[in-house]
């Protein structure tokens, strides 16, 4: 790959371009972030996902430099609030023949719809709501039983036999009580929505009404706002255009949930427009979910046979990255004819015959084991999903474009080998779910000795304004306070107030253990070098052996989430038995956690028929495209870089 970081002065044209100071090239590899559903705040992706991805790229460098003399990454430029919001970052690769640094110059950027327009009405909203809230909820519980899935029939197996029971159980459980979630959710919506109409009690609930259309209008809005949908794709499609066939430099997209949707549509049916991409990773993809949008380009047969029907020098890699309970892509994308049954048991069962059928590279990933939150943390899962995406930058696979699915065993995403850091983070995050399932029991066993000792506090009564012993009328709003001295489960009067204690009790131990105590720990974990007061990686330096962050995550999570509570509030046998049946969960979490991508699944001599001189020549662009202004900044007999 061509270096294009030279010193020298910057001639007029460069300057037209708005390369940043130093830079007389165009760059090696450009990242593009597509963000996902909501208002984002313009620059909001850029920073999100650029600041972890600066710092694998920097310890990538320094493991394949062993440099300390040359910094590994310099930040050239950045600018995160402009019209269009970029970093230019230095990356050292090696050094050349004569000793000089050579250095890898990655420009990252983002395209960005949040601000374009408002998004649906909270009414239309809900109804989009309404007809999509069943399909996420099968497509949840479909994930859960694979999930749990137990692996080939082993009847003399402990572990085999207990794994089937709870995957038996288990998403029985989850239909029941995820159908009564799900409708009690969308019917106290709907009453929100109604009373935010109301004079007086709509100051009360019109934010959280407003909240929820600000989060969910913009899908609302792709499927039903053909214009608005549009115009999304012009966002992406104008960030892309920027770089184009002639100038021949590798792009990857990286795009969250909607954001895949929209950049799918415009990878795969927009054949004017769409750019030349090599890299398509999408992270919590809402593609399968969403679909296209009316009016976008041909119907098409669904997003892979579209991918799968391009010709070969305009199909990009295509990496799908899915969270293992991420309820928006639910486990992998297949074909409309195919489904995704297939693809799950090759995922989930190795010893499977097949390969799932046609589809992209499938990555499931550890996130925090939680169906919303496993949406909203991608950037923030360095081994399994930053990691890669740097070396996908820094060390591109060899194999051609047109080559990448002829080789089942090939991955393009792969993280780092012979990680030590892999299993301990897949234990980690396993272990989240055990933590909340102890969290309930805490708060349901808590939730009576606290009430009982804020009931006999003379400040907390005061607090909420009990009234006298000799006869005072308690408020009718403090009345579960001062009413009683004790509280009890056998007691259906107090079951109300005791579930509300226990939920703020179960909360505050979440948000503890789940929160500071296991970022600190996993944040430990996650590093590849040793920190120091000036530099992010000290090269040759280990962070130390990575079990004992999660001996201390788990230590930490056992003394404040069982030891202490049993010991304060001391309860009864049933509840000592459920606490060590909790407990006992944590040892599942050290099971299970070798599953692996899957390779790209294409059909031999799909689009490789088409030849790549058919592409129309793309070596003059025409002369309205910004990229003559860039091809014009490109250094006379030095040829761009081809990744």
């Amino acid at each position: 790959m061509g270096n294009h970081s030279s010193s020298g002065s910057v001639d007029a044209a460069t300057a037209k371009t708005g390369f940043p100071q130093g830079m007389t090239g165009l760059p090696d590899h450009v990242v593009v972030f597509v963000h996902g559903m909501g208002k984002a705040l313009k620059g909001g992706a850029l920073q999100e996902w650029a600041q972890p991805l600066m710092l694998s790229l920097h310890d990538l460098s320094v493991h394949s430099t062993g440099n300390a003399e040359k910094p590994a990454l310099t930040i050239t430029s950045a600018d995160a609030v402009g019209h269009a919001p970029e970093a230019w970052v230095k990356v050292l690769k090696g050094y050349n023949a004569d000793g000089t640094p050579h250095y890898l110059n990655v420009l990252m950027t983002e395209a960005s719809w949040g601000k374009d327009f408002e998004p649906a009405t909270a009414s239309a909203t809900f109804s989009w709501a309404l007809g999509t809230a069943w399909k996420v909820y099968t497509r949840s519980v479909d994930l859960l039983r694979w999930n749990l899935y137990p692996g080939t029939r082993n009847l003399s197996s402990l572990r085999w036999l207990g794994t089937k029971f709870l995957h038996a159980v288990l998403p029985l459980v989850a239909y029941a009580v995820g159908f009564i979630l799900v409708a009690a959710a969308l019917f106290l919506l709907w009453l929100a929505i109604l009373l935010a109409k109301v004079p007086v009690l709509g100051r009360w609930v019109g934010s959280f009404v407003s909240l929820f259309a600000d989060f969910l209008g913009d899908p609302t809005v792709w499927k039903r706002k053909p214009l608005q949908a549009a115009a999304m794709r012009q966002r992406v499609r104008d960030t892309l255009r920027r770089w184009n066939h002639g100038l021949k430099v590798p792009i990857t997209v990286v795009a969250h949930s909607q954001g895949a949707a929209i950049a799918g549509q415009l990878l795969f049916q927009d054949s004017e427009n769409r750019g030349k991409v090599t890299n398509f990773v999408t992270v919590g993809s809402g593609l399968d979910l969403l679909g296209y949008a009316q009016w976008g380009g041909p119907d098409g047969h669904g997003p892979v046979a579209d991918w799968l029907a391009l010709p070969v020098p305009d199909r990009p890699r295509w990496i799908n990255v899915w969270g293992k309970f991420d309820f928006v892509p639910a486990g992998p994308i297949a074909t409309a004819a195919g489904g995704r049954l297939p693809l799950f048991a090759e995922i989930y069962n190795r010893d499977d015959d097949g390969d799932g059928g046609p589809g992209p590279e499938e990555h499931p990933v550890y996130n925090r084991s939680a169906l919303i939150y496993d949406h909203i943390v991608y950037s923030r899962n360095r081994i399994e999903v930053i990691d890669p995406l740097a070396r996908l930058i820094f060390d591109p696979p060899s194999q051609p474009v047109a080559e990448f699915g002829s080789d089942p065993r090939v991955l393009a995403f792969p993280g780092i080998e012979n990680d030590g850091r892999l299993k301990p983070h897949r234990v980690m995050v396993k272990s989240l779910g055990v933590t909340r399932l102890l969290a309930v029991l805490t708060g349901a066993i808590g939730a009576p000795s606290v009430l009982s000792w804020l009931g006999s506090m003379g400040w907390a009564r005061a607090a909420v304004r009990c009234g006298t012993g000799e006869g005072g009328q308690d408020p009718w709003w403090s009345s579960w306070l001062c009413s009683g001295a004790t509280y009890h489960w056998n007691s259906p009067a107090d079951w109300l107030i005791l579930a509300m204690a226990a939920a703020v009790i179960a909360a505050v131990v979440i948000g503890l253990l789940n929160g500071p105590v296991w970022g600190r720990f996993h944040g430990r974990l996650e590093r590849r070098y040793k920190a120091s007061v000036s530099l992010s990686s000290v090269p040759g330096s280990s962070p130390g052996n990575p079990w004992w962050n999660v001996a201390g995550y788990l230590g930490s999570a056992a003394a404040l989430g069982v030891v202490l509570p049993i010991l304060i509030v001391r309860p009864s046998w049933p509840w000592l038995v459920a606490y060590a049946a909790g407990a006992a969960l944590w040892a599942v979490c050290f099971t299970k956690t070798g599953i692996a991508g899957l390779a790209a699944r294409v059909p031999q001599g799909s689009g490789a028929e088409e030849p790549a001189a058919e592409e129309p020549a793309a070596e003059e662009p025409a002369a309205e495209e910004p990229a003559d202004e860039l091809a014009a900044a490109e250094p006379a007999g030095e040829q761009p870089a081809t990744g």
